[in-house]
């Protein structure tokens, strides 16, 4: 307030009071005649101003001192529930009028003192920020005031939550609070006065967990949340991204410590936590191969590396194509993991890699010397299951049918037959398979333009002919013989064509049985059976049947021979009697021993003359036919010979010795040269014992048997 007047002085006092009591106040600035003073404290109403100086103290002048304008500097506490109670500190709180808590009143108030006023938060006080109200007889003041009481974090859970993890919080007072992660407000999904439900966002770090209630009230977690951030692998993280069973990987990146699980695909993995940066992996058994996730998961979350790594399994069941293939020639293999193929074998010998498609498909160039066998197809994890493939060759040939006519079937052995193709000689194409097709065994129809040679046989690895001519058999034809004619067991020259493969020859136009024969050059030498006729001579073959225009004489040789007489003396003459006997040209004795005996042909006999030295024996006759001797034999009547005999006398009835050669046929004795009566006589060793008859008179003894009568050179004398 400003004070006027005159003559101040210097150095003034002002009191303010009345009634002995005083209180000075204080002055801001001053001149003689007017100062600013402040009003001190003191009770309100009425009172006096009075100026005191050196020279004395002025009049009193009357002065109301009014109720200032409260003041108010802390409430304690800032919140609180209905029924607490509040401090309010300040100046000038005392002639207190009212307090309100926003528009409800307070009705327990104690004003402590003009700086201290104890008030009790209605129980209808509307919770939240609200203004408090205070009025004096000087005026009011408000402040905010939170009608809520302070939030008290007691638990949360879990420890360690994961970025949009929900996050359970218990304490009190908590409604309506704002939760925050080391200063990251999160989004509750529930919320209670003794528990909120949230979710730890994806910006959230590690530190103190905040709930704020009406923007003024804070709860701090005594434990810091410790985020278990999401595993992360770096683009470039893998220290290898293929491998086999076993192999070690190095995988790098973040937030790595809390690692449970690493999958290669859908395989869990054994690994090794080196730090939170790096994880060792031991490379699982797979159960597939080809590009596989690394997937990293732990308490954080589930991560997967931006690169594959690439499972390499032990090839599986091939399928290898062609199943034939030559040499220098592409196979295709494929089948399940082929991946990172590094060798090829087929029976042991490497082929090289011509292409492949990873995973599904490699091709491979049959080496120079493979032969057939086992492909096997490798890597690192290991060798494929054997499939076998046939390695052609050129063709081989062990055996083969060496004759056949046309359209029969050969049949060729060897190797490396299957889908040859056989050219015979002088034929145009080649010849068409007949049923057959293998590699050791094949079966074609000889072209009907095939000649006799060689054959060749083709596949696509080479040929080879065989080593022996082909024959082509076709039916003989342009038949001839020489002789014309012949005998049984005689030899018979055929000529013609396509006799080499000659099968069987028959006399009689075929009637015959088969003639033994034999190939001579590009003939025939046929013996004449048995049973050969008159006829064309037939020759067979595999191809057909073929006669000769010409008819074969066959010579037949006597037959039936008959004798008559039985016996005879030399020169006489006999009959023969039988068959084929016009051709007759010698007739032997003695079973064919004597000298050729002279005969005539009489009609169909043979009037013969007993040769000189005709023996006893079958009669043989020859013709052109052969040589037949009669079944009985024809016994010679020999003259007797050197006849003598003792005594040279006798009378009749007496006996004498009569001796020589032939005397066993002889047939009668007479006496007196051939005159008697025939004698009896018996036969003593090669002689004769006589009786001499009763007519005998002097003479030769004569003897006779079938070859005539011989006499004695002596003379018999008849006593």
């Amino acid at each position: 307030m400003i004070l006027t007047g005159f003559q101040f002085g210097n150095d003034p006092n002002v009191t303010f009071g009345q009634s002995g009591t005083f209180v000075a106040a204080s002055i801001k600035n001053n001149t003689d005649q007017a100062m600013t003073v402040t009003v001190p404290r003191m009770e309100t109403g009425a009172t006096q101003i009075q100026v005191i100086n050196q020279e004395g103290t002025s009049d009193p002048v009357a002065f109301t001192v009014l109720q200032p304008m409260p003041v108010l500097t802390l409430v304690t506490p800032a919140n609180g529930l209905p029924g607490a109670s509040v401090i309010i500190t300040g100046d000038f709180l005392d002639h207190l009028k009212v307090i309100r808590f926003g528009v409800i009143p307070a009705t327990q108030t104690t004003v402590v003192n003009p700086q201290s006023v104890s008030v009790t938060i209605p129980a209808n006080a509307q919770p939240g920020l609200q203004k408090l109200y205070l009025e004096t007889e000087g005026g009011s003041v408000t402040a905010d005031f939170i009608v809520a009481g302070t939030p008290e974090i007691t638990s949360f859970s879990p420890k360690r939550p994961r970025i949009g993890q929900e996050l359970v919080i218990q304490g009190k007072n908590l409604a309506n609070g704002v939760v925050k992660i080391n200063g990251v407000t999160t989004t509750q999904t529930q919320a209670g006065d003794t528990e909120i439900r949230t979710v730890v966002p994806a910006n959230a770090s590690s530190g103190k967990l905040t709930i704020t209630t009406f923007d003024r009230l804070v709860a701090t977690s005594a434990d810091s949340v410790i985020l278990a951030y999401p595993p992360i692998v770096d683009a470039s993280g893998l220290s290898i991204t293929e491998g086999i069973q076993g192999d070690k990987l190095l995988l790098t990146g973040r937030n790595l410590r809390d690692v449970a699980e690493v999958k290669i695909g859908s395989t869990t993995a054994s690994f090794r936590i080196v730090s939170d940066t790096q994880l060792e992996v031991t490379i699982p058994a797979l159960a597939q191969s080809g590009d596989q996730p690394v997937t990293v998961s732990g308490i954080g979350g589930t991560t997967t590396s931006q690169q594959t790594f690439l499972a390499i399994l032990t090839p599986g069941s091939l399928s290898v194509s062609p199943a034939r293939q030559i040499r220098g020639r592409e196979l295709v293999i494929t089948g399940p993991n082929l991946h990172r193929i590094t060798e090829v074998k087929v029976n042991g010998k490497t082929a090289a890699i011509s292409a492949r498609t990873e995973g599904s498909e490699v091709r491979a160039i049959v080496p120079a010397d493979a032969t057939s066998g086992p492909v096997v197809v490798s890597n690192r994890a290991g060798n494929s299951n054997a499939r076998n493939i046939i390695v052609v060759l050129p063709p081989v040939v062990t055996s083969f049918t060496t004759r056949q006519q046309v359209a029969g079937r050969v049949a060729i052995q060897g190797d490396f037959l299957l889908d040859a193709r056989v050219f015979f000689t002088g034929s145009a194409g080649g010849a068409v398979n007949d049923g057959k097709n293998t590699d050791e065994e094949i079966w074609v129809k000889v072209p009907s333009d095939a000649q006799t040679g060689a054959i060749k046989i083709v596949n696509d690895a080479g040929e080879v002919s065989t080593p022996t001519a082909f024959t082509v058999q076709r039916a003989p034809s342009a038949i001839t013989f020489s002789p014309a004619s012949g005998s049984i067991g005689s030899s018979v020259t055929i000529s013609g064509q396509n006799l080499q493969d000659v099968t069987e020859v028959r006399f009689g136009s075929g009637k015959s049985a088969a003639a033994t024969f034999r190939v001579s050059g590009n003939t025939l030498v046929v013996t004449v059976p048995a049973s050969a006729t008159d006829g064309t001579i037939c020759v067979t073959n595999s191809v057909g049947t073929v006669c000769s225009v010409a008819a074969f004489n066959v010579l037949l040789p006597p037959s039936g021979v008959a004798l008559a007489p039985a016996s005879g003396a030399v020169l006489s003459s006999l009959t023969i009697t039988g068959q084929n006997l016009a051709s007759t040209k010698e007739v032997r004795f003695g079973n064919g021993k004597s000298a050729a005996a002279s005969f005539r042909v009489s009609g169909t006999s043979l009037i013969v003359t007993v040769p000189a030295d005709a023996t006893d024996g079958p009669i043989c006759i020859t013709n052109d036919g052969g040589t037949t001797c009669s079944t009985a034999s024809f016994n010679v009547t020999i003259l007797p010979a050197g006849l003598s005999f003792a005594p040279l006398t006798g009378k009749a009835g007496t006996e004498i010795t009569l001796t020589g050669q032939n005397l066993s046929t002889v047939k009668t004795v007479k006496f007196g040269g051939g005159k008697s009566a025939a004698a009896t006589f018996r036969p003593s060793g090669t002689s004769l014992i006589v009786t001499v008859p009763a007519d005998a008179t002097d003479g030769p003894i004569c003897v006779s048997n079938d070859g005539g009568t011989v006499c004695t050179g002596d003379d018999f004398k008849i006593q």
